[in-house]
């Protein structure tokens, strides 16, 4: 009996290897599957007179002997990793197909708008001339909205995705506590359910995939999963939920993610989330979206300003004061959802030059003062510069930061946060504030006579005048511009006192009223004598529409210096792309690095794990010679075990 007991258990054992060497085998292309493999023991023997005789073979278990769990979570993270950065930059190279370079771009309409002032300074009463700086301008301002708009439009997108990606990630959830529950009750019978295991590690990389996650192992064989660092997503055969909602501070824009369990909702910290595309989509709807928004608005925001106040400076053709060329909306800021007070917030633009493309948050700490944080980093406002930890409050109602002075109304409550996006306000709403061509302001209001008698030969060159805060405003003219040695011309009413006379070179005076400022240049050329007078008036009205001094200013707001103490105007548009393409070539190389460490990871985990067919067909042919073997041995014993019993008949 002994050895029928033998042959048979030979004869099962190798036939139960050669059906997981076929499984193996079948399953060599299946994505996850780890291979398999019968784990042989020798029946312990027996001692039978003079010697030890053993009694066969015995299956110990069924192995998974390619599973490596350190490769098999570096494969998830760097999976998790590759597939944010991924996302990011699909999204950000969308947003980068809206700023091409060359004779189609943004840039040049805004040259294209600038350099129409040209034919108007040579003809201020051609009125075909004046209807193309409309015409151009008209198209700017409706190019940088559909811009701004065209943002939003993939912003929203991209919030949609995430909101889609929560549910794909709940799914994956649950599958995966539903297998914990069956892999518990498997393994309570003692066995290794490695098919189930290989399926939960399937559906763990696929949820790293769209959040990182870790992962801890409990006695019963189930598997926690952790999101976000702690949050249990699946704690044994229970899941809990992410979802997207509108964040409480700045919701139109940006979005929170939350961790449901049960009636309680959470929200999740942006940096607590370490990979996966929902990561990604984080990212540029909470940082990219709202940067390249400020970029773009701050362009809008400069040009405006810059342009409007040249146009107070001037006269149209019917001798009036300009009015505003661009209008945008009131920058007002947002209150964040849960504030408590009746305070509100807008900004106003003091120096076009100082402004900065961010966007700011106001943490008031009482009814008037509050601490200012820039959104892009988190970084205070110390009152000169950005710290990294948290600065004193100010006084926010006319307080004066990077080009805008505040103001204030109503009661905030403290702990009220309010969002100021001057940027992205600007952008959205720019269009033109004028319709008719009259009322371009070419001619300049002031102009420059010689006195009598002078003795020296100067000569007039320009007179230009610009506001530079506020509105107009002049002292009673005419003013005397007085010669005075050995070098220096004075003008009444005007500071400074004296400024250094360069022939040719323009000498800049300014008048001060209030709120109000008026920077006037005076170019002469030649050389006067000590008691020379030139005389400072207010442009007649019969000479108005023939002075084109006005557009000769707009002419030169080309070179004037605007963006971060270097970039010229007309230049403004490659400060907005070269920001977005710095972005989107970091994006690009962080997505190339971390696909390739995700493919070697795999890779590594795949050879470790995966199925070696050449070295499954050789324990194939291993193990059916074996079973021969165990049916011929058989064979042998049943034939002696029926020549016995016939013995005995």
């Amino acid at each position: 009996m002994s050895a029928l007991n033998i042959a048979t258990r030979a004869l099962t054992t190798n036939q139960a290897v050669l059906q997981v060497i076929g499984h193996n085998i079948a399953n060599a292309n299946t994505e996850g599957y780890t291979r398999q493999r019968v784990e042989l023991n020798s029946v312990p023997g027996q001692q039978l007179g003079s010697g030890y005789f053993g009694k066969g073979v015995q299956i110990e278990t069924v192995a998974r002997v390619g599973y490596d769990a350190f490769l098999t979570r570096e494969s998830n993270l760097t999976r998790a990793t590759a597939a944010a950065d991924q996302a990011r930059l699909q999204y950000l190279q969308g947003v980068e197909s809206l700023f091409p370079l060359g004779e189609g771009s943004l840039g040049k309409q805004l040259n294209d708008a600038l350099n129409a002032w040209t034919d108007v300074a040579s003809s201020p009463n051609d009125s075909a001339a004046r209807q193309v700086v409309l015409d151009q301008f008209d198209a700017l301002a409706a190019r940088i909205r559909d811009g701004a708009a065209r943002i939003d439009d993939i912003a929203t997108g991209a919030r949609l995705q995430a909101t889609e990606m929560t549910k794909e990630i709940n799914r994956l959830a649950q599958a995966i506590a539903g297998i914990n529950g069956s892999i518990a009750r498997v393994q309570g019978t003692g066995a290794s359910p490695n098919d189930l295991l290989d399926q939960r590690d399937r559906l763990i990389a696929q949820l790293n995939e769209q959040v990182q996650v870790t992962t801890l192992r409990a006695d019963d064989g189930t598997l926690s999963v952790f999101v976000a660092g702690s949050l249990p997503l699946a704690l044994g055969n229970r899941a809990a939920e992410l979802r997207v909602a509108r964040a409480d501070l700045d919701g139109d824009r940006q979005i929170q993610l939350q961790f449901v369990q049960g009636a309680s909702a959470y929200d999740v910290p942006a940096e607590f989330v370490s990979g996966g595309k929902l990561k990604g989509l984080l990212d540029f709807v909470n940082r990219d979206v709202i940067r390249t928004q400020a970029e773009l608005g701050r362009m809008a925001l400069a040009l405006a300003t810059t342009v409007n106040r040249q146009q107070q400076s001037g006269l149209n053709l019917l001798g009036l004061g300009g009015t505003d060329l661009l209008a945008f909306d009131t920058l007002a800021g947002k209150p964040a959802a849960s504030n408590t007070g009746s305070g509100s917030v807008t900004a106003a633009v003091l120096d076009p030059t100082a402004l900065r493309a961010d966007d700011y948050i106001l943490e008031f700490t009482s009814a008037t003062d509050a601490r200012i944080r820039r959104g892009a980093d988190g970084w205070y406002w110390n009152g000169a510069g950005w710290q990294a930890n948290p600065a004193a409050a100010v006084t926010v109602n006319g307080y004066t930061l990077e080009g805008m002075t505040l103001s204030q109304s109503g009661a905030p409550a403290a702990g009220d946060r309010i969002v100021l996006s001057p940027g992205a306000t600007a952008a959205r709403s720019l269009r033109m504030a004028l319709s008719r061509p009259a009322e371009l302001a070419a001619a300049g209001r002031l102009s420059l006579s010689l006195g009598t008698p002078n003795t020296g030969n100067a000569t007039i060159e320009a007179v230009t005048a610009t506001v530079t805060a506020g509105s107009w405003a002049m002292p009673a003219l005419p003013a005397n511009l007085t010669f005075t040695a050995p070098n220096t011309f004075a003008l009444a009413g005007f500071a400074p006192a004296s400024v250094t006379y360069t022939p040719g070179e323009p000498m800049t005076f300014t008048y001060t009223s209030g709120a109000n400022t008026v920077e006037v240049k005076i170019a002469l050329r030649g050389q006067p004598n000590g008691g020379d007078v030139f005389t400072l008036q207010n442009t007649p009205s019969a000479g108005v529409a023939f002075n084109g001094s006005n557009a000769q200013a707009m002419l030169a707001l080309r070179d004037q210096v605007m963006f971060d103490g270097s970039v010229k105007l007309s230049e403004g548009y490659v400060a907005v792309f070269s920001n977005l393409a710095s972005r989107v070539n970091e994006a690009q190389s962080r997505a190339s690095f971390s696909k390739a460490q995700a493919d070697d990871a795999e890779r590594r985990r795949a050879n470790q794990a995966g199925v070696n067919l050449d070295e499954e067909a050789a324990r194939l042919l291993q193990f059916q010679q074996a079973y021969q073997a165990s049916a011929k041995y058989l064979q042998t014993v049943q034939s002696i075990f029926d020549t016995l019993i016939s013995t005995f008949r």
